[in-house]
């Protein structure tokens, strides 16, 4: 016998747990799919600001049970596990959420315990499969099992088929039920109901029966609880057994006083209780603080249930917004933690960057930590990351993503790239150092790659002295190959004038006006000189300056001298071309 008692503890708890760690394995379809929905309701209760908890919470169980039907037997144990949180979920929406008429919670608790245990509507179907009916091993079984649930209707279609049949049906018939009693009082429900069951208890003193089963059910109308107790098992837990037990007993019971039903009941099953018991208790006790307490030991490294249930708690005002010892309140510390759990996943990371963001106090400061360390595997989610920062405000964190983007990208001599997520940070020092090593690579290779985006920057470019010079030195070339000489000279000595480049850029900048000095076009003079004497005189300027700056490097010489020669003829022939 004890080895007996001990299986059926197991099995009991095996059977409530589901997995036994009540953890959650976010990369399962399912999951993603419960995160992803969750997250929308969520999204929009706290767009309503919690006008319409109601249907946001029925929204909630809708997605679950939803989840619960689409998996299939080779997906048990996350059945289970999304089975706990519907079950946990439809007990806080029915005792904190929903609008009860008269207070009456018997109907909500009958509709759970009747999605949550389908065992008699199957039984009954595979009873039905037998030619005789009474003759299958489970028929007393599914019938008791159909009254425990309110299935009337089922039962009597079997109790017919029975010796006692005639009379059982008589007081079934005849009991009044909460649901068909619309139109009237519920003073006059409880004494029509007082009345039908003074009768069954009448008729019991006096029954005489052919079959034991028979004075069962009647006993299970009458209310005797020791029959309820007999037939535990049928019930298998005491939240299912509390619930029959009040459809023959107390139909109009209210959540002010379900507790004390619920305590009685948790005595019968004393030696199968497990944590799940303790959370639906207290949430009968209307202790939400303790309902997430629990929830938060239990469903351990898996957040998605206390987090939602705190929100929607908080929205229906059964939760307050005190801070605790966590430094914030209890809503926001689950928030905090789911947020944590889902910002580092890939398919999740922003979708907990939402969540932090409703985490008023310390939200911004989980962000700060956590955005940075999001890997930022390719350039499509560093710009997501970086849009998300931009949709919330966060101005700075998103800076440091493109800060960082930055970095890699200049390490992997991505020079236009890196200098596109400067400018994104608006970073004028990056820009300005970026720049300058873009400019000393030209001066080793003599040419630009992959800058063609520096043509739409627009205004940007005046955000450093360096970018702005090196735009306009591109567009110098541009205009090199467009034959736009004149306008290309022109480009080229206020280049020289401005200092805008590196000191050590001039040089380059006076080689690159020898081909403008060699050339001719005849539009301009008759010498066709492009460059005039003013012009010319400052480039000689430039010249000079580099040499009494030290400047030059010793292999720049001949360049120089080169550079001399040209200016220097230059300004005879512009002064033969000009007027006196």
């Amino acid at each position: 016998l004890s080895l007996i008692t001990t299986l059926k503890k197991q099995w009991y708890q095996r059977r409530v747990r589901g997995v036994e760690s009540w953890e959650a394995n976010l990369d399962s379809l399912i999951n993603k799919y419960i995160i992803f929905e969750g997250h929308s309701v969520f999204s929009e209760i706290q767009l309503s600001n919690g006008s319409d908890v109601q249907s946001h919470s029925h929204a909630y169980r809708s997605l679950l049970r939803a989840a619960i039907q689409e998996l299939g037997p080779e997906d048990e144990d996350d059945k289970k596990l999304v089975a706990l949180y519907e079950l946990v979920w439809s007990f806080c929406e029915v005792l904190f959420i929903e609008h009860l008429p008269g207070g009456c919670v018997l109907p909500y608790l009958m509709e759970l315990m009747q999605w949550h245990f389908p065992q008699p509507m199957e039984t009954l179907d595979d009873v039905l499969t037998f030619e005789e009916p009474m003759e299958h091993p489970k028929f007393w079984d599914c019938v008791i099992s159909l009254l425990f649930q309110g299935h009337v209707n089922e039962a009597l279609a079997l109790l017919k088929i029975t010796p006692d049949g005639p009379e059982l049906t008589s007081f079934i018939e005849k009991m009044p039920l909460l649901n068909n009693f619309s139109g009237h009082s519920l003073s006059e429900f409880k004494i029509s109901w007082s009345m039908w069951q003074e009768n069954c208890k009448q008729s019991l003193e006096s029954a005489s029966f052919v079959l034991d089963q028979s004075t069962d059910i009647l006993e299970i109308l009458c209310g005797n609880l020791d029959v309820f107790v007999k037939y535990k098992d049928l019930a298998q837990t005491w939240y299912h057994l509390m619930t029959s037990y009040l459809l023959y007993t107390m139909p109009t019971v209210t959540v002010v006083t379900l507790h004390h039903q619920a305590k009685e009941m948790m005595a019968v099953f004393k030696d199968y209780l497990n944590p799940l018991d303790e959370i639906l208790f207290s949430a009968m006790e209307f202790d939400a603080h303790s309902v997430l307490t629990q929830c938060i030991a239990q469903f351990k490294n898996n957040w998605w249930l206390s987090a939602h249930l705190a929100d929607i708690l908080y929205h229906a005002k059964q939760l307050d917004d005190t801070e605790l010892q966590y430094g914030c309140s209890l809503r926001e510390y689950t928030l905090l933690h789911y947020a944590s759990e889902l910002i580092f996943h890939d398919d999740f990371w922003s979708i907990g960057m939402d969540y932090f963001i409703e985490c008023k106090k310390l939200g911004k400061s989980y962000l700060e930590t956590a955005v940075p360390r999001i890997p930022l595997e390719n350039q499509n989610k560093a710009l997501r990351v970086w849009s998300a920062c931009e949709k919330h405000g966060l101005v700075s964190i998103g800076s440091n993503v493109c800060r960082v983007m930055s970095s890699t990208a200049n390490q992997n001599n991505q020079l236009g790239l890196a200098l596109i997520w400067s400018l994104q940070a608006k970073d004028l020092v990056s820009v300005t150092k970026i720049s300058e090593t873009i400019l000393d690579n030209y001066i080793e290779t003599g040419g630009f790659s992959n800058l063609d985006f520096l043509d739409q920057l627009g205004n940007n470019k005046l955000l450093s002295n360096r970018l702005m010079f090196l735009g306009k030195y591109r567009e110098f070339h541009s205009m090199i190959k467009t034959q736009q000489q004149k306008k290309a000279a022109d480009l080229l000595v206020s280049l020289v004038e401005s200092n805008l480049g590196p000191p050590r850029f001039q040089i380059t900048l006076l080689l690159d006006s020898l081909p403008l000095i060699n050339d001719t076009d005849e539009n301009f003079g008759s010498n066709g000189v492009v460059m005039d004497s003013r012009q010319t005189q400052v480039l000689l300027k430039a010249l000079e300056d580099m040499q009494i700056k030290k400047l030059l490097k010793e292999s720049d010489m001949q360049k120089v001298e080169t550079i001399r020669l040209a200016l220097v003829t230059n300004l005879a022939s512009s002064f033969l071309d000009e007027p006196w």
